[in-house]
């Protein structure tokens, strides 16, 4: 399979955001649960998200819809830490639905772990920084030094990838200096030491107001889903999904039409009204309000399900096999990794 917009050329893999990626976007994840309602007899409903402020307001539904808690009996919430945290619950039947990144979905399903894609959230991307005055373009990059977390990582493979796409190949036109952390790359944005940086929102909003005050301002010259887009002529950037375990989904398939609605709703208010969700995303994610705001107003969070989005998926898997089959557990999962409302 070809991607649309590179002719007969294939995009090198790592289009799916892995862990680290996930875990940049969303800071520490705390391991606390809530819960907000209870109805013994009921099966339940566990979940767990990555306090990101696109995937939190993107479920935010999930804590509101009353008749979502009713049908279920109970609906609790749990922070996420990491890859193998997700792994363990998944594993030990302890979560019934999740936020994760689309590629560890067909990882862990491929190799057995007993996970199904339920849809994807559309909004989360790494940004490019670069000084106030910067084209927002490729061309502004040559030259120059970009700073990137995680080296190997997902966005960062993307990024360098798609830089080629555009003319501009990393260590010849310009040079990538790596951090090991998020908040040592926020550092060095924020101090002006840091010229050019690829973030994760809201962590990159935060930088560039820390490098504005430190008379260094930013602009964002690049937006690597957008790039994606354009670049392949894909219409989206399904990186991060809603995942379910799979014997949730095979024992309540009429639950799970109903998680899907209050996920569309939930995604949709974020959208149109995101002052109505941005008091408790802010809270939850640590982020100021103000910025959750104006994220939610720029980023636009939006949900499809599994079914609407399977052909996106399905490309994006089928590329990955092709290209590193490692991320997505060597080899494109078949049809059974997308949960349906007749799952």
């Amino acid at each position: 399979m070809t991607s649309p917009g590179l002719g007969r050329r294939r995009l090198l893999p790592l289009v799916a955001a892995g862990w680290l990626a996930a875990a940049s976007l969303s800071g520490c994840a705390g391991g606390g649960e809530e819960s907000t309602h209870s109805h013994p007899g009921s099966p339940g409903l566990r979940v767990a998200v990555a306090p990101n402020v696109v995937l939190d307001a993107a479920t935010s539904g999930l804590r509101a819809d009353k008749d979502l808690a009713s049908e279920a009996g109970s609906v609790t919430f749990a922070g996420l830490r990491g890859p193998d945290e997700i792994r363990t619950q998944l594993t030990s039947g302890s979560v019934d639905l999740l936020t994760l990144p689309s590629n560890i979905a067909a990882n862990l399903h491929t190799r057995g772990v007993d996970v199904r894609i339920l849809g994807v959230v559309d909004g989360p991307s790494d940004v490019l920084l670069g000084p106030e005055k910067a084209d927002a373009s490729w061309s502004a990059l040559r030259g120059a030094t970009v700073h990137v977390p995680f080296k190997g990582d997902v966005n960062d493979v993307l990024f360098r990838r798609l830089a080629e796409e555009n003319g501009l190949k990393a260590g010849e036109d310009f040079s990538i200096t790596y951090h090991a952390t998020l908040p040592d790359l926020l550092t060095a944005v924020g101090s002006g030491k840091a010229e050019y940086a690829l973030m994760p929102e809201h962590q990159a909003s935060l930088a560039a107001s820390a490098a504005a005050k430190s008379g260094a301002p930013k602009r964002q010259v690049l937006e690597l889903g957008e790039q994606w887009r354009r670049t392949t002529g894909q219409t989206g950037f399904p990186t991060y999904a809603i995942g379910v375990r799979g014997a949730f989904a095979d024992d309540h398939p009429d639950l799970l039409k109903r998680i899907n609605q209050a996920l569309t709703d939930s995604a949709r208010t974020a959208t149109a009204e995101p002052g109505q969700v941005a008091p408790q995303v802010a809270e939850r994610t640590g982020a100021p309000q103000a910025l959750v705001t104006r994220l939610l107003n720029r980023l636009s969070p939006g949900y499809r399900t599994a079914d609407a989005a399977r052909t996106e998926l399905a490309a994006l898997f089928e590329e990955l096999a092709a290209t590193s089959p490692d991320l997505i557990g060597g080899r494109a999962p078949d049809a059974s990794i997308y949960a349906t409302a007749d799952s």
